[in-house]
């Protein structure tokens, strides 16, 4: 598996989606408006030891709520699920691919192992860290950013379209919780 470089970018609200846009074909991007911001999430998130502020807890949550344990997935796919852990939003489809031989062989050994697609595995994954960072005290705006979905509108209609359907491994999230 190929280790992606990480791109830092800070810079004010209106420039950090459109730079993280274009920066993110060279490598993961994390976007801060500030300094202070910066600080602060390394603070809160383990000063980069590699496992605070990555996907790991997003991933190894997804995959018990599937029915499936690390230990007993085959090796490549344990080899994948190492490498997603330490980033610190989640891929596409297409960068899971990058870094499978064969993309035929990838559907295959998921297949195989998991029964939620790996599309849906992978909303799932976004919808719960971006639900992990909303829980610790971030904004919408900005978990929705950092989660990679691109706008809250996004979010909000990927949780409304899991609540509609009734059944989020349909679609890889969990439904709103009823309000009023």
């Amino acid at each position: 598996m190929s280790r992606q470089k990480k791109i830092v970018i800070i810079a004010p609200d209106g420039l950090t989606a459109p730079l993280a846009r274009a920066a993110s074909v060279f490598g993961e991007v994390v976007a801060f408006e500030s300094f202070d911001e910066l600080d602060r999430w390394r603070r809160e998130n383990g000063n980069g030891n590699g496992h605070g502020g990555t996907i790991a807890a997003d991933l190894e949550r997804a995959l018990q709520e599937t029915g499936c344990a690390l230990t007993s997935l085959p090796l490549p796919l344990r080899e994948l699920f190492d490498a997603l852990a330490l980033r610190s939003c989640t891929p596409s489809i297409a960068e899971v691919l990058n870094d499978w031989p064969s993309r035929r062989s990838f559907y295959r050994t998921w297949r195989d192992a998991i029964a939620l697609p790996p599309s849906a595995f992978l909303r799932r994954v976004r919808a719960l860290h971006a639900e992990r960072l909303v829980d610790g005290g971030m904004t919408l705006k900005k978990a929705a950013h950092i989660a990679g979905f691109s706008s809250t509108d996004q979010m909000r209609r990927a949780r409304k379209s899991a609540q509609v359907d009734g059944d989020w491994h349909k679609t890889g999230l969990r439904p709103s919780a009823p309000t009023g």
